[in-house]
C-alpha cells in the first residue's frame, strides 16, 4: 500500500516537475525571454505617458512633470550606484530578496502615487514616491541584465524588436483605453509581472555569468562605449527638448499625443524586426543610429518649418527617443555576453545615459517655458545648435562604426592571442606552464599534441586544463577558445 502511494505521489510530482520545465521552456523561448524586460519599460512609459493616469492630477501637472524628472534622476543615479558597489565580481542577483522587494515597492508606490490624493497635495509625497520607484526600477533592470547574461541572449533584432514592440503596444495600448482606475491597477501589476517572470526564469538553473575579459584586454571596447554612451546621451536630449517644446495644445491628439508617440516607436521596432527576419541579412543595431540621428534632424526641420508640421515632428521625436533606449539595451547587452563588461556595468550604462539625456531635455524644456518671452527669441536658435550638433555627430558615429564591427567580428592576430593569454595568467594568477599551455590551446593544439611538444603526460596536460578551467571559471574546451578568441562573433 505504502508503495502504492509512493508509485501516485511520484506520479503526480512528475507531472508538476513537468509542468514547470514546460513553463521554464516556454519563458526562455528566443522572443519570450524578453517579455519581462519589456514589462518593465512598458510600465514606466504607462506611468509617465497615459493621460489618465494619475486621476487626481493632469498628466502636464508641473507637480507630475517634477516628479518624472525626479523618477528619471533616481533610476540613473542607482543604476550608476548599484554598478559601483558591485564592482566586477559582485552580482545583484545574489540577493535573491530584492527580486521580491523592488517588485513590490513599484507596484505599491505607483499605486499610493497614482490614486492617493494627498500624494500631489503635498508635492514633496510625489517626489518621494517618484525617488523610490527610480530605486526599484534600477534594481529591476539590473537584476535582467543579470539573467540575460546567465542564459547568454544573443540581443538580436528580430526577436527582442519583436518582443519589446508588441509588449509596448499591448501594455501602453491597453492603459490608455481602459478606464482611469482600472488602467492605474493594470499598470500596478506590470512590475510584479515582470517580477514574477524573473523569479521563473531563475528556475532554470543558469547561475554561470560569461567570464570577463582581463581589464587590459577590454579596454579596446571602452572608446566605442564611451562614443556610443556620449552620442544616445545627446540625441536623448536634443529629442525630448523638441518633443517638450512644442506646445500640446496645438497637437490634434492633445496631451494622448505623448501615448502616441511612444506606440509610434513600438511600431517601427516591430518594423525593423520584420525587415530583420523577412532579410537574409542581419540587421545590424549600429547601422541604424545614423539613421536614427538623420530622423531626428528631419523633426527639427519639421518643427522649424511650419507649425502645421509640429505633429509629426512631435511624434518621431518621441519615438526615436523610446528606440534608443531600445538600442542600448541591445548594444550593452551584446558587449555583456562577450565579456567585455560586467552585466551591472552594461545595464546601467544601457538605462543611465538615455534617462539622463531625457531629464536633461525635458529640463532645458521647462526652463523655457517659465521664460516664454526669452524662449520665443531663442528657441529657433537652439533647435540650429542641436540640428549642427547632431549633423557634426553623424560622422565619429559612422566612423566608430567601423571599429565596433572590427573589434567584435573580427578574429584576432596571432600577437592579440599572444597578448590575451599573457592577460589571461595575470588576470588569473595562472603558473607558467600553465600559460604554456594555454597558447598551445589557443593556437588548437589537441591534448596529444600537446603533451609530445612539451614531453608530458597526456594525464599531466589534462591536470593542467583543468586548473586552467577551475581558475577561469570556465567548462569546456569550446568556451575557452571562444574566451581566448576574445569572444568575436557577428552580430
Amino acid at each position: 500500500m505504502d508503495q502504492a502511494l509512493e508509485g501516485k505521489s511520484g506520479g503526480k510530482s512528475g507531472r508538476e516537475g513537468a509542468t514547470g520545465g514546460s513553463w521554464i521552456a516556454f519563458v526562455t523561448q528566443p522572443s519570450v525571454k524578453y517579455v519581462g524586460f519589456a514589462l518593465l519599460l512598458a510600465w514606466h512609459y504607462a506611468l509617465w505617458f497615459v493621460p489618465h493616469m494619475f486621476v487626481q492630477t493632469e498628466l502636464l501637472d508641473e507637480r507630475v512633470t517634477i516628479s518624472w524628472l525626479v523618477n528619471l534622476g533616481a533610476t540613473v543615479l542607482f543604476l550608476f550606484l548599484i554598478a559601483l558597489v558591485l564592482g566586477r565580481k559582485r552580482h545583484l542577483s545574489s540577493y535573491g530578496w530584492i527580486a521580491w522587494v523592488a517588485p513590490a515597492l513599484a507596484a505599491a508606490a505607483t499605486l499610493v502615487l497614482c490614486l492617493t490624493p494627498f500624494s500631489f497635495q503635498v508635492p514633496g509625497v510625489a517626489y518621494l514616491l517618484s525617488f523610490i520607484l527610480g530605486a526599484a526600477e534600477a534594481a529591476l533592470w539590473i537584476l535582467w541584465g543579470e539573467r540575460y547574461a546567465c542564459v547568454k541572449a544573443k540581443f538580436t533584432i528580430k526577436h527582442i524588436g519583436t518582443t519589446f514592440g508588441i509588449t509596448l503596444l499591448v501594455c501602453v495600448g491597453l492603459a490608455l483605453v481602459l478606464p482611469p482606475y482600472v488602467s492605474t491597477v493594470f499598470t500596478a501589476l506590470l512590475p510584479l509581472a515582470s517580477g514574477a517572470l524573473l523569479m521563473l526564469a531563475r528556475r532554470d538553473g543558469e547561475r554561470s555569468f560569461p567570464p570577463l575579459l582581463p581589464k587590459n584586454a577590454s579596454q579596446g571596447a571602452l572608446k566605442s562605449m564611451v562614443t556610443v554612451c556620449a552620442i544616445s546621451f545627446v540625441a536623448s536630449v536634443a529629442a525630448y527638448f523638441l518633443a517638450a517644446i512644442i506646445p500640446w495644445q496645438v497637437l490634434p491628439t492633445q496631451v494622448s499625443s505623448f501615448t502616441i508617440g511612444i506606440l509610434c516607436g513600438a511600431v517601427i521596432m516591430l518594423v525593423l524586426a520584420g525587415i530583420s527576419r523577412a532579410s537574409k541579412d542581419k540587421v545590424n543595431i549600429f547601422k541604424l543610429y545614423p539613421w536614427l540621428l538623420a530622423l531626428e534632424i528631419v523633426a527639427f526641420s519639421l518643427f522649424l518649418a511650419d507649425e502645421a508640421l509640429y505633429f509629426p515632428a512631435f511624434i518621431m521625436a518621441l519615438g526615436i527617443s523610446s528606440i534608443f533606449e531600445i538600442l542600448l539595451i541591445m548594444y550593452f547587452g551584446i558587449l555583456t555576453s562577450k565579456g567585455y563588461n560586467s552585466p551591472a556595468l552594461a545595464f546601467s550604462f544601457s538605462g543611465g545615459f538615455v534617462r539622463a539625456g531625457i531629464a536633461v531635455g525635458n529640463t532645458l524644456a521647462v526652463a523655457y517655458e517659465h521664460a516664454p518671452d526669452v524662449a520665443f527669441a531663442i528657441t529657433p536658435e537652439t533647435c540650429l545648435v542641436l540640428v549642427c550638433v547632431l549633423a557634426a555627430l553623424l560622422i565619429p558615429l559612422v566612423r566608430q562604426e567601423f571599429s565596433i564591427l572590427a573589434l567584435t567580428a573580427a578574429p584576432p592576430s596571432k600577437a592579440e592571442i599572444d597578448e590575451i593569454c599573457a592577460e589571461v595568467a595575470k588576470e588569473f594568477s595562472l603558473s607558467a606552464r600553465e600559460l604554456e599551455i594555454l597558447g598551445l590551446i589557443a593556437r588548437g593544439y589537441a591534448t596529444n599534441t600537446i603533451s609530445v611538444k612539451l614531453v608530458i603526460s597526456p594525464y599531466t596536460v589534462n591536470t593542467h586544463i583543468r586548473h586552467i578551467y577551475d581558475k577561469m571559471q570556465i567548462h569546456k574546451r569550446s568556451e575557452l577558445l571562444n574566451y581566448l578568441n576574445m569572444q568575436r562573433s557577428d552580430f
